[in-house]
């Protein structure tokens, strides 16, 4: 399986001036709950493209025993939705958008990222792929995951893509599904075998997308951080486990509303690999980046400023 960095060499993260601020002094960039960006959509929207998926394979098992087809359809629905209760509620996401096929774009952003700053303007890091794997690691050596992907989006107008590359997982998921409806299986055995289908059930509703953000050609950081409760501590101690620290869930405020978010990389060992920084259009933008410049004198990162006449 290729890596991220084979198809991807450079990722861009677009943010505000705030953010930009944030994220050169503490060396970190934030993943925020999934329930609080900007697609409302946001995992939910696999739900439907799994429960039409399965279906034939629900009829098959519980077609002959004479269900309307309604009920069948209610059955299918039951165990998808299952599947999102037993994944939990704690996937935070850090999204970035891969290079795109015009080097102009490359050169100086993506108009409808830097619209969505408007007036305010906005910039764009532009991070090495690799060594973001590298760091990804690091990560994940140092904190308590239950789960970690780097991985572009497929978009739901991309029936080929998705079955092409989500295929294996469909089929892990659909035989937890047959187990499920299997009358000789103990409750028991159909818990042990829904596990199997945890790991590839959260690979398609992180990666699955509405094709109206298909500009953006997302790539993203899934993270699922481990909590560490009572019966958590308690099994960890059965076992003899010692656990790495867990990760400190942060709250900012946004238009009154507190979402969650975590940092990730807020190691005094770790460099972010931004190789560049685009400062994007805005009336005072040669300002910012001779600003940005004197800021960053000591280090490698370029200063450049995106030719796009845009003026919020």
């Amino acid at each position: 399986m290729k890596r991220l960095s084979d198809v991807y060499e450079k990722l861009y993260h677009y943010t505000t001036l705030d953010g930009l601020l944030g994220i050169l002094k503490t060396k970190s960039i934030w993943a925020t709950h999934c329930r609080y960006l900007n697609d409302y959509s946001e995992l939910g929207l696999f739900r439907d493209k799994l429960v039409s998926f399965i279906l034939p394979y629900v009829e098959q098992k519980i077609g002959q025993q004479g269900r309307l087809l309604n009920h069948i359809q209610h059955d299918a629905e039951v165990v998808v939705d299952e599947l999102y209760k037993a994944t939990g509620d704690g996937i935070y996401i850090l999204s970035f958008c891969g290079q795109h096929k015009k080097s102009h774009i490359n050169d100086n952003g993506l108009l409808s990222q830097w619209r969505a700053y408007g007036a305010g303007g906005g910039f764009a890091l532009v991070l090495n792929t690799h060594k973001l794997e590298e760091i990804l690691k690091v990560e994940a050596e140092r904190f308590e995951y239950s789960w970690m992907m780097l991985a572009d989006l497929i978009y739901s107008d991309d029936d080929d893509r998705f079955k092409r590359e989500l295929s294996n997982d469909l089929s892990t998921i659909t035989e937890v599904v047959k187990v499920f409806f299997d009358p000789t299986k103990s409750d028991d055995e159909k818990i042990e075998e829904g596990k199997k289908a945890r790991t590839p059930f959260i690979k398609c509703i992180s990666r699955y997308k509405h094709c109206g953000f298909s500009e953006e050609n997302e790539v993203r950081v899934v993270v699922i951080p481990t909590i560490f409760d009572q019966e958590y501590l308690k099994l960890a101690k059965t076992k003899g486990v010692t656990l790495k620290p867990e990760k400190e869930k942060k709250f900012r405020d946004k238009n009154g509303r507190l979402v969650p978010y975590i940092e990730l990389f807020n190691s005094t060992d770790l460099e972010l690999p931004i190789e560049r920084i685009i400062v994007g259009p805005h009336k005072e933008k040669k300002a910012r980046a001779d600003a940005l410049r004197l800021m960053l004198r000591d280090t490698s990162i370029e200063i450049t400023c995106s030719d796009i006449p845009f003026v919020g």
